[in-house]
């Protein structure tokens, strides 16, 4: 997801609702255990520090063989909006401080103005930033059965964050889906009705042309081809989702053997 730098206002008499961000971290495959946590915001209050620790547990195979397990210490930081900034292996899992209050399924561990971070009891690590955000409001990653010509592709989104949204520009690209496809065929944005500046409550659409018959042929007997778009932003707003919507086409071109 490219998005804007964004400019981070913690301060002022602004009532907060703020976002809860995922702390994002992704261990090694067999992870067990694993505690993603926010723990404290650092001194340049641009990133949260915390725990990413987890164990692994393999067998030693064989007649008497037992299981081994293997811990997986780390410190990790994240910025304001959740990405993974760094990881550090260290010796002994990150010590938790003290809870500060629990807010529904959130145990926050830190606060600054008002910004937090924690733990999600639902089994992740957040930290809860003021920022611009958006929503589709057009059902996201959704799946149509298109025949072999141009199809349009509308989405709308809203602007739901504290802030305006800053939006610069947006860009879609052909994804392929399994093997009887060849290529993509071709996604272009043809208009928007967003402004330079969204404002909070309001919405906005992006108009996507989606051209199928830059697929040659395909190797499906029957004249299909999987595949979809990505439609993704750039704004200031933190960690979200491009927009996605999976086809298959009919009526393509079968490859000669």
């Amino acid at each position: 997801m490219k998005r804007l730098l964004p400019i981070l206002i913690l301060f002022g008499s602004h009532v907060a609702n703020a976002y809860e961000f995922k702390l994002q971290f992704t261990p090694q495959g067999g992870a067990l255990g694993l505690n993603v946590a926010g723990y404290q915001f650092n001194a340049n209050a641009n990133t949260v520090s915390g725990d990413c620790s987890y164990y692994t547990v393999t067998s030693t195979g064989g007649r008497g063989g037992h299981s081994v397990r293997t811990n997986h210490y780390n410190a990790c930081t994240w910025d304001v909006y959740g990405n993974l900034v760094s990881m550090a292996p260290v010796t002994s899992p990150v010590p938790a401080p003290a809870q500060i209050t629990v807010n529904g399924t959130q145990i926050v561990y830190a606060v600054l103005n008002t910004s937090t971070a924690g733990r999600d009891s639902r089994g992740f690590g957040f930290v809860n930033t003021l920022s611009s955000h958006y929503s589709w409001t057009t059902a996201n990653s959704s799946y149509a059965v298109i025949p072999y010509a141009r199809f349009p592709i509308s989405a709308t989104l809203v602007s739901d964050g504290d802030f305006p949204l800053a939006f610069d520009s947006a860009g879609a690209t052909a994804t392929i889906s399994g093997l009887v496809t060849t290529s993509g065929g071709k996604a272009s944005v043809v208009s928007t009705t967003c402004g330079s500046s969204v404002q909070v409550g309001t919405g906005c659409t992006v108009n996507v042309s989606y051209d199928p018959t830059a697929i040659a042929c395909t190797a499906s007997p029957y004249g299909y081809a999987y595949t979809g778009i990505d439609l993704s932003l750039v704004t200031d707003a933190g960690t979200t989702t491009d927009f996605t919507e999976g086809f298959t086409v009919t009526g393509v071109p079968i490859c000669d053997d």
